[in-house]
């Protein structure tokens, strides 16, 4: 069994030492050769059909992955041809991993569970020495580049912004913004309970320039949660969303029928008979599905799950991304601050 975790870290080191390589930038210079950055893939009825046309989030997925693999085989291949030319460039690293190296990786990573450290030393060396390698090839290959030996045409693919709509989202922040965080969630998610405290904090701190909106996605699992969602749309009609928004998170283990309209007089709704009847006759049955649906549209399958990106009040129009789990306060701080940047 030790054996199998070794081996499964040394995967996963490796996959980070890569990552050093594949997420440079293109270094795209020019040349007498032309290349279109959106090629025709196919016709249809006499009109050209364009990459962008049919790119979807798979299919920005493969072509991001085929760019870093090119990357890194132009750079293997480019040095491996110019080490025979030019005595500069060196096929080998100098720098050898040193017993200080692999202790600080051992203690920094907290892998006394998985074994000793003589018992993980090969693995984390191994580990070293391939992350070694992998920036010396990048030192080679930026030589190469600054010496004019080779030219690069490869470039990223450019970014690729799902689209979507606030629709029906309840609404808050500054509801004209031009960037949104919009969260899908489930009454009954404790993951979803957790993060409220951080979606709260961004409201306070990004209020004035962000929107934020809430959309159900009750879980097939949690068996009152959709009971939950509809309550939570039937206390919005009197006004009282947020109210009730904050007890069903406080409670997610009380949500039957009962314990929400008991919720709804807790609050002080204006009239506890209309939302009795909104609750009993499952009025908005059919928002809470029309949200689900949209959701899993984006690609949400878990809760919470959140899309953000650039926001068009007018319309309602979503362009960006999807952030999936409870995520710690810094990545939606980093991700809302990356689309206000763009205005």
């Amino acid at each position: 069994m030790k054996k199998y975790l070794a081996l499964r870290l040394l995967a996963i080191l490796f996959s980070l030492s890569l990552s050093s390589i594949v997420f440079v930038p293109a270094f795209a210079q020019t040349s007498g050769t032309v290349y279109h950055p959106n090629p025709v893939v196919g016709i249809v009825e006499g009109k050209p059909v364009t990459f962008e046309d049919v790119r979807n989030k798979k299919a920005n997925d493969l072509s991001l992955q085929l760019y870093q693999h090119l990357s890194v085989r132009l750079m293997e291949y480019a040095v491996e041809k110019l080490a025979k030319k030019h005595p500069e460039i060196k096929l080998t690293p100098e720098k050898k991993a040193t017993l200080k190296e692999i202790i600080a990786v051992y203690e920094q990573n907290n892998l006394q569970e998985r074994g000793t450290l003589n018992q993980l030393r090969p693995q984390i060396k191994q580990f070293l020495e391939r992350q070694i390698s992998s920036q010396h090839l990048l030192d080679q290959y930026s030589l190469a580049l600054e010496k004019g030996w080779t030219i690069s045409h490869l470039e990223a693919p450019s970014d690729f912004l799902l689209r979507g709509n606030v629709k029906t989202a309840y609404l808050r922040g500054n509801k004209k913004a031009s960037v949104i965080l919009l969260e899908y969630s489930d009454y009954q998610c404790p993951f979803c309970g957790r993060v409220q405290t951080t979606i709260r904090k961004l409201i306070n701190n990004f209020q004035d320039r962000v929107a934020f909106g809430y959309r159900h996605f009750p879980l097939a699992f949690h068996q009152e949660a959709d009971e939950a969602a509809i309550a939570s749309e039937c206390a919005r009609e009197q006004n009282k969303f947020e109210e009730i928004h904050l007890l069903l998170y406080a409670n997610p283990k009380a949500q039957n029928v009962d314990d929400l309209k008991k919720y709804a007089r807790d609050i002080k709704i204006k009239s506890p008979d209309k939302f009795d009847q909104c609750l009993d006759s499952e009025r908005y049955r059919g928002l809470v599905n029309e949200d689900m649906k949209d959701g899993a549209a984006l690609g949400i399958t878990g809760t919470p799950g959140f899309f953000v990106g650039l926001f068009d009040f007018k319309s309602g129009e979503i362009q960006g991304e999807v952030l999936s789990g409870a995520q710690p306060y810094n990545t939606f701080q980093q991700t809302l601050n990356k689309y206000l940047s763009r205005l």
